[in-house]
């Protein structure tokens, strides 16, 4: 019987079992194998250009030696050498232009975009500070004068106001006076005059609006005597009084004390009046317990001044604060 003849070679792998080399390294391994691969092709770069550095020396030295036997030179191979060598260690070095406007003009190109930065945060900060010296924002002239010229235009509407409030021609000539007066501190630029003639404007014209009656007070006194110190003679009658806006809310009042100089804001005063209208008056209240007439004086729209309505008196006397 014959025999199986013996298997020449193993059975073929699957495809799978078949993998490429580099499928089978790591990334670790794949980076080492890049730098040696890197640091090789630089290593031949450096040793090529090494190799044909010392072929150029040859060469040199051979056309050097070729040119001193022509000329008859009598130059020795050391001196050859000493030339290529100083040669080679002055071909890198940069000498540096000589100074002139072409130079100037290609200096100022390659920097072009940096002066551009330069000119143009300059003329941003210009512009700033022109800006801030021209709206006032900056201690000087020019703020005082846009201070005068602000304060003046208030003056003015204030004045103004005034005039279209005031009952009185008087109170409008004093009002264009005071506007001519504001025009020469605005000139001059006097801001704190300007100021002060404003404050004061502005009191009068919150007089002129005002509206109130000045009413003589039921309770707890509505008249009280003042007698001399020392001697004890009656040095004055008055009446207590207060002022009542329309809804009936006692209104504060600037009152000048006649008894020591003082002006004092207060709700309630009294005001002098003639003996014989204190006791008609004490007389009244005494038969009831009310006095019937309690208006005194009223201040209407547009006046100055308070105008006395009550029978007797005339015209205002001296007030006091305190008794």
């Amino acid at each position: 019987m014959s025999q199986s003849a013996p298997e020449s070679a193993q059975a073929p792998q699957s495809d799978s079992a078949i993998e490429p080399a580099e499928q089978k390294l790591t990334l670790d391994e794949m980076t080492r194998v890049m730098d040696v691969a890197r640091t090789l092709r630089k290593e031949r770069s450096i040793a090529e250009r090494e190799l044909n550095r010392e072929e150029t020396i040859k060469l040199l030295r051979l056309k050097l030696r070729e040119a001193a036997d022509l000329a008859g030179d009598p130059v020795t191979d050391e001196q050859i050498d000493t030339a290529i060598e100083h040669y080679f260690a002055n071909l890198h070095e940069f000498d540096p232009p000589e100074p002139g406007l072409e130079t100037f003009a290609a200096g100022v190109y390659v920097r072009r975009y940096q002066i551009a930065g330069w000119a143009l945060g300059i003329a941003t900060a210009a512009l700033l500070v022109w800006g801030a010296w021209f709206g006032g924002m900056l201690p000087g002239k020019r703020q005082t004068e846009l201070l005068a010229l602000q304060t003046y235009s208030q003056v003015e509407e204030v004045t103004g106001t005034i005039e279209e409030l005031a009952a009185d021609p008087e109170l409008v000539a004093q009002a264009e006076a005071a506007r001519a007066e504001a025009a020469t501190y605005r000139d001059r630029g006097d801001v704190s005059a300007l100021e002060q003639l404003k404050s004061r404007l502005l009191n009068q014209e919150a007089v002129l609006k005002s509206e109130y009656q000045v009413m003589i007070m039921q309770e707890p006194l509505s008249g009280i005597e003042r007698h001399a110190p020392g001697t004890g003679d009656l040095s004055g009658s008055y009446l207590i009084v207060q002022a009542v806006d329309s809804s009936g809310k006692v209104i504060p009042m600037d009152i000048r004390n006649a008894e020591n100089g003082k002006m004092e804001r207060v709700t309630k005063w009294a005001e002098q009046v003639p003996l014989e209208v204190f006791e008609q008056m004490m007389a009244d209240k005494q038969a009831d317990g009310v006095v019937d007439n309690r208006e005194f004086a009223v201040k209407q729209r547009g006046q100055q001044d308070v105008k006395v309505t009550l029978p007797g008196v005339l015209q205002r006397g001296r007030q006091i604060t305190a008794w």
